[in-house]
This record gives structure tokens, C-alpha cells and sequence, in this order.
């Protein structure tokens, strides 16, 4: 009886501990979660605070000399060109669907008449697949015009560099279109237009300056690349005329 006494007092004495270690543990795991769900969020913070500031730093570079960019590439200037052709088509996009509805005699605002996810999708997307277009016939006519070995990811990093300038006019676009300030509207539509074209053309003389084995003149590959952008306006412009008419022409 005395030893089933002691053996019942040990194992009290050794699961006691254990038990309390593992209250403990408990506790001290609860007090860690929000320390650790804090320093989840702060080092998300930081992540993309870091990230903003390598762009902006991008775009100070590029305003400083836009045609350097063209003749110097980093590897890092792909993103960062995709991110400036996001934002312009966000800009016109958002600025697009306050000018339909003011065009169209509407009161301005949010899903009035006129689908907002519908017209700011729409013509999201129009608008970047019209310069992925630009960069592709740039692309095609250095290589096989120019014959330059060019990546098109080269491509895309240099010719959304050489579109940064116009992020700006892009946002005013937007909040001219947002007030209904027509006459701004028309000239920033025409200035972001030629922007997106001369942009092309910059690209295209640099290259033709670096090669020496040309098949054709600077002016035809200029008017090629040109000839694909009206092209592919031509072709699509009955699917997006209805999106765009009131931006572009606005009554």
C-alpha cells in the first residue's frame, strides 16, 4: 500500500510540471501571435514601401533623360515599364468612364447608367493591348528590318520607360475628364496620343543608329511601325468605338 502511495505521489509530482510547462507554453504562445501577426504586417509594410521607393527612384531617373533609358537596359526596367503602361491605361480608363457619362448627358458618378467594371475593363484592357502591340511591331521591325538582335521583354522595358513622362498628362486627363473640362480633355487626348507615337520613334531611330546591316530606311521602319498601330486601331475600332467615341470626341 506504502509504495502504490509513493509510485501515485511521483507520477502527481512528475506530471505536475509538465503540465503547468505546458500552461505556459500555451500563454506564451498567445502572447506571441499578435506580436508575430505585427511583425508580419510591418514587414509587409516595408516590403512595399522599399518597392515604391525603387520606383520612384525609376522615374526620377527616367524623367532626368528619357532617351537614356533607351540606350542603357536593366533587367529591372521591365516591371517598372509594365507598372507606367498600368497606370496610364488606369488614368484613361477611370477618366474614360466619367467622359462617357458626360458625353452622353449624364449625371457624373459611379453606376448611373453606364457599368463601370464594364466601361473601366474594357477599355483597361484595350488600352494595354494597344501598347504591348507598339512594342511587338517595334520589336518585329528591329529585328527583321534591322535585323538588331532586341528582345520583345527589351523591347516592352524600354518603350514603357520612354511612356513615364506621360503618366502625368494621364492623371490631369483623368481629372479634366472627372470635371467635364472638355477643351483640356481633347488636348491631352491628342498629347498622350502623340506621346505613345513618338515614343515608338525614338525607340526605333536608336536602334537604327546602333546597327549597320539595315535592310531598309529609318523613314520605312518608322512608317511600318506606324502602319501596324492603324492597323490594329482600324481593326478594333468597331469593338471599342462605342467605349471611346465620347473621350475622343467629346459633345
Amino acid at each position: 500500500m506504502m509504495d502504490e502511495k509513493y509510485k501515485k505521489n511521483h507520477e502527481d509530482i512528475e506530471h505536475e510540471p509538465a503540465s503547468r510547462m505546458s500552461r505556459n507554453s500555451r500563454k506564451t504562445k498567445k502572447n506571441q501571435e499578435p506580436t508575430t501577426s505585427a511583425a508580419k504586417v510591418k514587414m509587409i509594410f516595408a516590403i512595399v514601401i522599399a518597392a515604391l521607393v525603387r520606383y520612384f527612384s525609376y522615374v526620377l531617373d527616367v524623367l532626368k533623360s528619357p532617351v537614356r533609358i533607351v540606350e542603357e537596359y536593366n533587367r529591372s526596367y521591365f516591371k517598372y515599364a509594365v507598372i507606367s503602361m498600368m497606370l496610364i491605361a488606369v488614368f484613361f480608363s477611370l477618366g474614360n468612364f466619367y467622359q462617357l457619362l458626360a458625353g452622353r448627358g449624364r449625371i457624373l458618378g459611379f453606376g448611373v447608367s453606364v457599368p463601370f467594371f464594364e466601361v473601366f475593363f474594357v477599355v483597361f484592357l484595350y488600352c494595354m493591348i494597344f501598347m504591348f502591340t507598339v512594342a511587338a511591331a517595334i520589336w518585329a521591325v528591329s529585328r527583321f528590318m534591322m535585323t538588331y538582335n532586341i528582345t520583345f521583354a527589351e523591347t516592352v522595358a524600354k518603350y514603357g520607360s520612354l511612356l513615364v513622362p506621360f503618366i502625368i498628362p494621364a492623371a490631369l486627363w483623368m481629372v479634366f475628364a472627372i470635371v467635364n473640362f472638355t477643351v483640356m480633355t481633347v488636348i491631352l487626348s491628342i498629347l498622350m496620343f502623340l506621346g505613345l507615337t513618338f515614343a515608338s520613334f525614338t525607340i526605333i531611330q536608336s536602334i537604327y543608329e546602333q546597327t549597320k546591316k539595315r535592310r531598309a530606311d529609318l523613314m520605312y521602319c518608322v512608317f511600318s511601325v506606324l502602319l501596324i498601330e492603324l492597323v490594329f486601331v482600324g481593326v478594333t475600332w468597331k469593338f471599342i468605338a462605342g467605349y471611346l467615341l465620347s473621350s475622343l470626341i467629346p459633345v
